[in-house]
């Protein structure tokens, strides 16, 4: 069976924790959360990632139902630990106890996934993210972000740099385009990302929608959902990723692309915990 997509990077056990609630345990990963999002989109989706001996066979057993997992790798050890810390102002922290998930970039991919029409490497640590571009080398890629490495794409420009210039697709949101490009704002950020050298950047940005770049800036505003719907907002823009890449992977044209990505974030934000299953 000829994949549509294959998804690489972290699938973790998340701690989330609200203000004033008890902490409770999901199962997270954006690369788990990209691939069944996709996978609903009605996408042919492989996973490759690394989990521990703690992984629980159920959350397997959920990603099997939708997924082809003969990439996940299950080792000695812990799996990865996300810890989603929401505060009253809106902010979120998201400490992380590594576990197995180190080297994920050389996370080893079965020979006949290399087939795929799109390979997305989800937010792994950029010094990874490149060495999984490298090896995917002449292929469609398409590759996000994630606040954990803030700190690595403002100081490492030149690295950022050389990843962007070797992916096709760009999900960054507004804050991760602005600290990546140093730029003022949101377009000049996407101009400068195309200039680097992606051909298509997708800046999610919340409730005010999505803007595209592709040498013409377009914007897309979000669906309607109303405050009351939203139960969990974790993985909203893995799982917009997700609807998207599963429409691109099928050559379909950018506006149906960024709707079927706006529908799946739109769902998962109706449930707990960041995986679309």
């Amino acid at each position: 069976m000829k994949l549509d997509l294959v998804v690489l990077g972290h699938v973790s056990i998340d701690h989330i924790r609200f203000p004033g609630k008890e902490e409770v345990l999901y199962p997270g990963g954006a690369a788990a959360a990209v691939a069944t999002s996709a996978a609903l989109a009605g996408a042919k989706v492989g996973l490759v990632t690394k989990v521990g001996e703690d992984f629980p066979r159920e959350w397997l057993e959920r990603l099997s139902s939708l997924l082809d997992i003969r990439g996940v790798r299950i080792l000695p050890g812990k799996t990865i630990h996300i810890h989603v810390i929401y505060h009253e102002d809106g902010s979120v922290d998201s400490p992380v106890e590594m576990g197995v998930a180190r080297n994920m970039g050389e996370t080893p991919i079965p020979e006949d996934y290399m087939s795929a029409k799109v390979f997305h490497i989800a937010p792994i640590p950029p010094e990874e993210q490149l060495k999984a571009v490298k090896r995917l080398e002449g292929r469609i890629i398409s590759l996000d972000f994630n606040p954990t490495y803030m700190k690595s794409y403002e100081k490492k420009t030149g690295l950022m740099r050389e990843i962007v210039s070797k992916v096709e697709v760009l999900f960054p949101n507004e804050r991760e385009a602005l600290t990546i490009t140093k730029a003022q704002t949101v377009e000049e950020a996407a101009e400068i990302l195309h200039d680097w050298g992606a051909k298509l950047i997708v800046v999610t940005r919340g409730e005010r929608g999505v803007l595209v770049y592709d040498g013409t800036s377009r914007e897309f505003p979000a669906l309607p959902i109303s405050p009351k719907e939203i139960v969990d907002p974790t993985g909203a823009g893995d799982a917009f990723a997700g609807g998207f890449l599963a429409m691109y992977s099928k050559g379909k044209n950018i506006e149906e692309c960024v709707e079927k990505g706006l529908e799946r974030a739109r769902e998962v934000l109706k449930k707990m915990g960041s995986w679309s299953v």
